[in-house]
């Protein structure tokens, strides 16, 4: 019972976060069908590239030989991905989700303009992903604990070299007030939020204030 209330526990939390993201974001991160492309048939390929090139305009579509190299070529080096994640990073070049450097293509699809679009998606999806685990960290930590915010806070900036763009501040200024000397007791949210950055700065002076990814 206690393993099956824990499990929808984190559900819940999981739910909330998602809220949080916008829907592009979303389905990014909810994005787990479709067969990885080394176990996708050499037809679920064909299929899968013509929806690509539908998707961004690609008005002829490779003949047979071209699209066999572009199967080996895909299996070889973007063979972890699944068939669903590469139609959708199409899916948002035709959107305007991935920027102007993917958008293009010269009515070609081709191994290196495959491997633009693949990098740009995987550079979007591993910003989002980031920033959900980091919000299901700071999620994780009892709300009335100061303390405890500070020590993941701590653990966070120590493991990835970072200081997060968000954070429970007041938590951990608080924190900070009964444990450093000469700290200012009185102070705004944001006054608190620019002095606990200024302490964990010069205490982790290699760390670096994290910036979101667009």
């Amino acid at each position: 019972m206690a393993g099956i209330t824990q499990m929808l526990i984190r559900q819940l939390t999981d739910s909330s976060i998602l809220k949080r993201f916008n829907t592009t974001e979303r389905s990014l991160l909810q994005n787990t069908e479709g067969k990885k492309i080394y176990d996708c048939t050499d037809s679920e390929l064909k299929q899968m590239l013509a929806y690509c090139c539908l998707m961004v305009g690609i008005e002829r579509p490779p003949g047979d030989d071209k699209k066999m190299v572009l199967i080996s070529f895909l299996r070889k080096y973007h063979g972890a991905l699944t068939n669903k994640q590469v139609g959708q990073a199409f899916e948002l070049v035709a959107a305007g989700e991935l920027g102007t450097s993917v958008q293009e293509h010269y009515n070609n699809i081709s191994p290196m303009y495959l491997s633009n679009v693949v990098r740009a998606y995987l550079q979007k999806l591993n910003g989002v992903k980031h920033r959900y685990e980091l919000k299901k960290r700071i999620e994780a930590v009892p709300k009335s604990d100061p303390e405890a915010y500070y020590k993941r806070l701590v653990k966070v900036t120590e493991e990835y070299n970072v200081i997060p763009a968000f954070w429970a501040w007041d938590e951990v200024y608080d924190h900070l007030c009964q444990v450093v000397p000469d700290m200012k007791v009185q102070a705004s949210t944001g006054e608190k939020k620019e002095i606990v950055i200024k302490y964990f700065r010069d205490k982790y002076p290699k760390a670096v204030i994290q910036v979101l990814s667009k």
